[in-house]
């Protein structure tokens, strides 16, 4: 049961924000780097290939003249594009001629040699480098004659512009951002959602609720009706119950089962004979041997309905003696279920402190008395003396309440612990 939907539906949805923009945030950023990746080897590329127009022209028909024209096309493409070093050799690897800014010898200094097998590749090559926070590329880029035979190949240094990766990554850091907010907003259109969808069903649990507490009263008013022709019984020691339950800090799943046991404790009196169940006098051992199985019958009822399941412990056990003399199942101490050793206190001082067919009420100090006697053998002691130093309050409040007092007060525990609410 959720006591604060909408606390924990925002922690939730603020969670689920932050988890979804952290992993495709993480995407959004790695293809952003993919696309700075390939957008700059891009540029190398075609810039290199403007470059290889020279080349080929000078070994159509090489001689000193057409190498000082090389040098100086090449010296000029330095200045007009953003290689700072160009290198050409050709179809053996020889080289035929280099030019080189002041600022690629250095860069040169920190990038790895080319593989000779590059003179093999079919493509242009790029490698990255990341140097005093600027971004370079080694570029190696086959050089073919109209033939498509191999001819040589340019070997440069590409120095990326700052600019041009400070707008790609601008562009990134704005996806992110709108990522994070389409997911932000999305979250904040589903809570009215979600809440609405809550309520639908907040609506359906809690006319289901209803119908089940209903049942439990009916069901309490049933055997009342055939046992002792009245409510108050059930109300009084339910009432008991729960005071007991709470001073033990009972938790509020154990406090359902306590209650509905209590309603239903003796349920299946019903298939009692009335001239066993309102006999006045003291039954005979035949008798009670059949007033016995009324354990039976209620476990057998109880057990039919998923939802009274857990009352299964009183009805069962509310019987049992702490010393194990009890019945049906003759358990002893901790075997019995804490509901039960709980219930089987209420349930004997309503019993001795109240009229029956077969005696009349005893007084408060009388029914201590008998309780103080039967700790550790009738009852659990640490349960029974927490109920017994509260007993003086509920004697007073409970014992001789009005009925429609009882079951106002009753009332109120019932919505407490079975409330389904937001």
């Amino acid at each position: 049961m959720i006591k604060n939907l909408h606390k924990w539906l925002i922690l939730r949805l603020v969670l689920a924000w932050i988890v979804l923009s952290l992993v495709i945030g993480s995407i959004v950023q790695y293809l952003g780097n993919v696309r700075v990746d390939n957008h700059i080897m891009d540029m190398a590329k075609n810039e290199a290939t403007g470059h290889t127009d020279a080349l080929i022209a000078y070994l159509s028909a090489p001689s000193p003249p057409a190498l000082s024209v090389l040098n100086s096309r090449l010296t000029a493409m330095l200045k007009n594009s953003n290689f700072i070093a160009i290198e050409l050799y050709d179809a053996a690897a020889k080289k035929i001629t280099e030019a080189f800014e002041p600022t690629a010898r250095e860069v040169d200094k920190n990038l790895s040699e080319h593989d000779s097998g590059l003179a093999d590749a079919k493509g242009i090559v790029c490698y990255k480098l990341m140097l005093w926070g600027e971004t370079y590329l080694r570029v190696f880029a086959p050089i073919n004659n109209i033939n498509g035979a191999n001819i040589g190949y340019l070997e440069g240094i590409y120095h990326v512009p700052g600019e041009t990766i400070s707008n790609i990554k601008r562009q990134t850091l704005w996806a992110l951002v709108l990522v994070v907010l389409a997911i932000l907003v999305t979250g904040l259109a589903m809570y009215p959602l979600i809440i609405r969808l809550n309520r639908a069903l907040f609506d359906s649990s809690h006319n289901l609720m209803q119908s089940n507490i209903g049942l439990l009263a009916v069901l309490g008013s049933a055997i009342a009706k055939r046992d002792s022709d009245t409510n108050v019984h059930n109300y009084r020691v339910a009432l008991y119950a729960v005071c007991l339950g709470e001073k033990m800090r009972l938790s509020d799943t154990a406090m359902q089962g306590l209650i509905k046991g209590a309603f239903l404790h003796d349920l299946g009196k019903i298939a009692i004979s009335d001239a066993v169940l309102h006999k006045p006098a003291k039954l005979t051992y035949e008798e009670f041997e059949v007033m016995k199985t009324h354990v039976k019958h209620g476990e057998d009822i109880v057990s039919s309905y998923d939802w009274l399941k857990d009352a299964l412990d009183v009805v069962k056990c509310h019987h049992e003696k702490y010393n194990g003399s009890g019945y049906p199942a003759g358990l002893k101490g901790e075997d019995i279920p804490l509901n039960a050793r709980v219930f089987a206190v209420v349930d004997v001082f309503d019993a001795l402190t109240s009229q029956r067919p077969y005696k009349d009420e005893f007084s408060f100090g009388t029914a201590v008395e008998i309780m103080r006697e039967s700790l550790g053998s009738h009852f659990d002691p640490n349960v029974a003396l927490i109920f017994l130093d509260n007993a003086t309050v509920l004697y007073a409040d409970i014992c001789h309440g009005d009925e429609a007092l009882l079951k106002e007060c009753l009332g109120k525990s019932i919505r407490k612990y079975f409330s389904v609410g937001v």
